[in-house]
């Protein structure tokens, strides 16, 4: 029954989304729009010293990060860490680039890396230790989450025939029709995010109940999108979203299924990325400043007890009066009366005759 409750309201929330995507959407990508809820943050920015672009696109529930930045030449990217105050790089052998896009709460990390040909491949950090993971019969894999709970990793593959879909430990996340599939985070409920490419060649998100059903959601601003990736939610089911209009920079969107999603940016920032949401609802990912650099950023909501809320005057409640008329039926002792037209017509439900059912 739980579980039930569970579907039945993430499929209510994501219709009522529904019916506010194309208010937000309009300014999803333009920093800086009318719909933004970054006031409802304070940002905190997280450096490195001497280290000029810092792309972090994880973090764990104790504010240890990780992401990618430059070596040391600035020839290439290297995935890397910062766990408790200490900042270390990787760079997968014969490796063109490496990135890390997920991090446990145990210091294990994940993403992956790319090859000499341009084909990307798993990679697990674990215990200090980098290795490769390829989803079977794939010629490409990308990591983007790592779950606590279970240790599985998410992300999305490529096969030989050059389709792309998701996955989730071992079981392969296809949306019903679309030529490709990218799935991102996993919460603790097992609700899944991510997007698809529909036979048009534009971007929906979608969210995947823990029963296996899919829930979509058509945009209709698709068209002047170049993508729309959903990277992360908390088990208050609040998301952060990547989206690019064409011809636009980069942005990020912050909201639940059930009030929508706004424009979200680091202030004074030329654009932001978001990627990971904490179970304390603390964003984090990077954000390019006016100088060309990148860095690092965990933006935490405000609480009631941060703000001080003046005190409201007294409103006098708003009196209604009403008459009332009973609807009754001859011979009839039970009438639930549920519904009815503007014409004064009337549904609802009785008992049978023999008033069994």
């Amino acid at each position: 029954m739980q579980n039930q409750i569970k579907t039945s309201f993430l499929f209510y929330t994501f219709t009522l989304f529904m019916c506010l995507n194309s208010f937000f959407l309009m300014n999803a990508a333009a920093q800086g729009g009318t719909a933004s809820i970054s006031d409802n943050y304070t940002f905190e920015t997280i450096d490195v010293p001497d280290v000029d672009f810092l792309a972090l696109t994880a973090s764990s529930d104790f504010e240890d990060y990780a992401g990618y930045t430059k070596n040391g030449d600035g020839e290439k990217e290297v995935a890397f860490t910062l766990i408790d105050g200490v900042f270390k790089t990787y760079d997968f052998p014969d490796s063109q680039n490496t990135y890390f896009f997920a991090l446990g709460n145990n210091g294990n990390a994940a993403g992956h890396y790319e090859d000499s040909d341009g084909n990307f491949h798993g990679i697990v950090l674990e215990n200090g230790e980098l290795r490769q993971y390829d989803f079977p019969d794939s010629v490409q894999t990308e990591i983007y989450g790592i779950s606590d709970a279970t240790g599985k990793l998410t992300g999305n593959f490529i096969d030989a025939s050059g389709v792309r879909r998701g996955f989730s430990g071992d079981e392969i996340i296809e949306f019903p029709g679309a030529i490709a599939t990218y799935a991102d985070f996993v919460n603790a409920s097992g609700g899944m995010v991510g997007s698809y490419i529909d036979a048009e060649g534009l971007f929906h998100p979608y969210i995947r109940t823990p029963t296996g059903r899919f829930v979509p959601l058509n945009l209709p601003q698709a068209p002047y999108l170049e993508y729309f990736f959903v990277h992360g939610i908390n088990d208050a089911n609040v998301i952060v979203a990547r989206v690019k209009r064409v011809d636009s920079l980069p942005g990020t969107l912050v909201g639940t299924f059930q009030e929508g999603l706004k424009n979200f940016h680091v202030p004074g920032s030329v654009f932001t990325e978001g990627y990971n949401i904490n179970q304390d609802g603390s964003i984090v990912g990077h954000y390019e400043s006016a100088d060309g650099k990148t860095h690092g950023f965990i933006a935490r909501p405000i609480t009631d007890t941060d703000v001080q809320v003046p005190e409201q005057p007294d409103v006098a409640p708003t009196d209604f009066n009403y008459t009332f008329e009973s609807i009754d039926v001859p011979g009839l002792d039970f009438l639930a009366l549920t519904a009815s037209s503007d014409f004064e017509d009337y549904a609802g439900y009785t008992k049978s005759a023999d008033g069994k059912k």
